[in-house]
């Protein structure tokens, strides 16, 4: 009888044994998630959700002190009272009028994180002043209607919309009304117009953010801002609009929002039988945090319960003792050697293969593990070669993609000198090309200094000034920590050409620029290098030369090898997931390439 069972199949040894328990286990395993999340988890997670609620509130009451604390700082000015009093005559002029407030815009736009921006707007809500770089996308009147303006009495949070500049960031804004009373600006309480309302807008998904980051439970908390007498600040998604609105008109979340204030040790809650519902009144702004998250249900309780299961199936312990033996005899330590083999192998580790007596699917699984090792050996060992010979192929390839054509007419250019008997000029060439060709080889090195590829691209742009009589300004400082740095060989140059060639429209077709400017930076933050190209040339379609780079196959992508060099360089050093690229483009003010990288040692 035994030898019988020992010639089963693994599939009916484990049946043979799960059958008898199946019934035994299937009832306790129930009944106790059951219980346990009726009683346990229920209230554990409730107890999350309070303090999730509360910790969200004392967050966003600090946050909205500070914002409060520094408008006092910046409006409460001579300065400030001067730019209002200026504002209130009979004719201001615009220009000068935003000009005397770019300060304190700039200040109160930059004086939070989850502030998104600010605008100055005139008492009779006609006229909006922000900073240069904000543009409006509607008048005054449509952002402010006066109606709303007519509600607002003291510090007062509006509600939820879109931003009124260029962006597509939701927007809460925070509105003071102001007037010039004493020597100093004040807040408006009266409930006549003021002399103007200074507004700060809160970048919605930001707040959502900060806010979500104080969750201790192992829900999804979704928060909500609510005046007192419960209008809703902030949009649901489109998702949760019908929940939201359900839940705003329960009888039991009207009774906590007037139960909810600031000055209690714990936060107001009922539970749905879909929901969990916390209420908590902030300290300013006369305002009630809603923590709305739904229930879970008996499917999302089993997958994060595995453990208390584990220890409530080893109470049933008793009864397996007889079958224990067989589980373990057959099942078990096979199936142990063989994830202590697989183990093994996923370390590389694995010296001494595994031998089985038995000729079931546990024999037949431990040779296939021991042929399947030998074969990833020999694939590893034919992957690493063919690694190796393909990265330095490529390196090669992608470094010696450079235009010969600079080097013959540089050359013609010098001899074009001599002849005409400007043997200094030709003599600062040939010392200029000297070096360019000096620090580009780099003794076939793949890395060099920061400070080396700085020099290289200058004493390209010096080339490029006596080639075609130009005067183009080279502006670069990096910090003093970062010039020996490593970093790619030849990746400024190329920029650097694609500015003189298509942006000043030097040795190629375009407008030339009457002084043209190129700076280059570099800024390390953390682990990661920032390396910014900046030009005042014509310009470029961002969208356009987004696509060159990154993608080879890509419209005009032969015509601008210089960027879809420098990417695909940087990407087989690095990885293409620590790459990245961004470009901007105002034409004849600043265009900009910005790269990031992994920041290396010291050389």
């Amino acid at each position: 009888m035994l030898k019988k069972y020992n010639n089963l199949s693994l599939f009916s040894k484990i049946s043979f044994v799960m059958c008898g328990l199946a019934l035994v286990l299937s009832t306790v395993i129930t009944l106790t998630a059951v219980i346990y999340y009726r009683y346990i988890f229920s209230e554990r997670l409730l107890g999350g959700i309070r303090t999730a609620t509360i910790s969200a509130a004392n967050t966003l009451d600090m946050n909205y002190t500070d914002i409060i604390e520094r408008f006092v700082l910046t409006c409460g000015t001579e300065k400030f009272k001067a730019d209002i009093e200026y504002l209130c005559l009979d004719n201001p002029s615009y220009l000068t009028a935003k000009s005397m407030v770019q300060d304190e815009l700039s200040t109160l736009s930059n004086c939070n994180y989850l502030v998104h921006g600010a605008m100055l707007l005139s008492g009779d809500g006609m006229t909006a002043y922000t900073l240069y770089n904000d543009t409006l996308y509607e008048t005054a009147e449509e952002l402010f209607p006066p109606e709303e303006l007519s509600q607002v009495k003291g510090i007062s949070f509006l509600k939820e919309r879109k931003s009124p500049f260029r962006s597509r960031v939701s927007v809460i804004p925070i509105v003071f009304p102001v007037s010039v009373i004493t020597q100093y600006v004040e807040l408006d309480l009266s409930d006549s117009a003021p002399d103007a309302y200074v507004i700060i807008f809160i970048d919605s998904s930001k707040l959502q953010t900060c806010l979500n980051l104080t969750n201790v439970s192992d829900s999804e908390n979704v928060y909500y801002l609510l005046t007192a007498d419960g209008c809703l600040l902030n949009s649901p998604s489109s998702e949760e609009t019908a929940d939201v609105s359900a839940i705003l008109e329960d009888e039991r979340t009207k009774e906590l929002l007037n139960q909810a204030t600031w000055n209690t040790s714990d936060c107001s809650t009922f539970v749905s039988p879909d929901c969990y519902v916390a209420a908590y009144g902030l300290r300013y702004g006369d305002m009630i945090l809603l923590n709305y998250a739904h229930r879970e249900t008996l499917l999302d309780i089993f997958g994060k319960t595995g453990f208390t299961l584990l220890l409530l199936l080893l109470l049933l312990v008793f009864f397996l003792l007889t079958v224990a033996f067989l589980m373990t005899r057959y099942i078990t330590r096979p199936v142990n050697r063989l994830v202590e083999a697989v183990h093994q192998i996923e370390e590389n580790r694995y010296t001494e293969k595994l031998k089985f007596s038995d000729n079931d699917e546990i024999g037949q699984l431990g040779s296939a593990i021991n042929n399947m090792h030998d074969t990833i050996r020999r694939q590893m060992i034919r992957i690493k070669q063919e690694e190796a010979e393909k990265y330095k192929t490529q390196v090669q390839l992608l470094t010696e993609q450079i235009n010969p054509h600079f080097l013959y007419n540089t050359l013609e250019c010098i001899q074009s000198e001599v002849l005409h008997g400007n043997s200094n000029t030709a003599t600062n060439m040939i010392q200029y090309l000297a070096e360019y060709l000096r620090i580009g080889l780099s003794y076939g090195a793949d890395l060099i200094t920061i400070s080396n590829e700085l020099r290289h691209a200058d004493v390209y742009i010096k080339l490029m000034n006596q080639r075609f009589q130009q005067s183009i300004i080279f502006l670069y400082k990096p910090s003093p920590e970062l010039n020996q740095r490593l970093i790619p060989k030849t990746i400024l140059q190329p920029l650097v050409e694609n500015s003189i060639r298509h942006g000043f429209g030097i040795d190629a077709s375009g407008i030339p620029i009457s002084v043209p400017t190129i700076e280059i930076s570099f800024h390390a933050a953390g682990d990661r290098l920032s390396i910014g190209v900046i030009d005042n040339g014509s310009g470029f379609d961002v969208k356009a030369v987004e696509a060159i780079t990154l993608d080879s196959h890509a419209e005009d992508s032969k015509g601008h090898v210089g960027l879809h060099n420098i990417y695909h360089r940087l990407v087989t050093y690095y990885g293409k997931e620590n790459v990245q690229f961004s470009f901007s483009s105002i034409p004849y003010y600043r265009n900009e390439i910005l790269i990031s990288i992994p920041l290396t040692t010291e050389e």
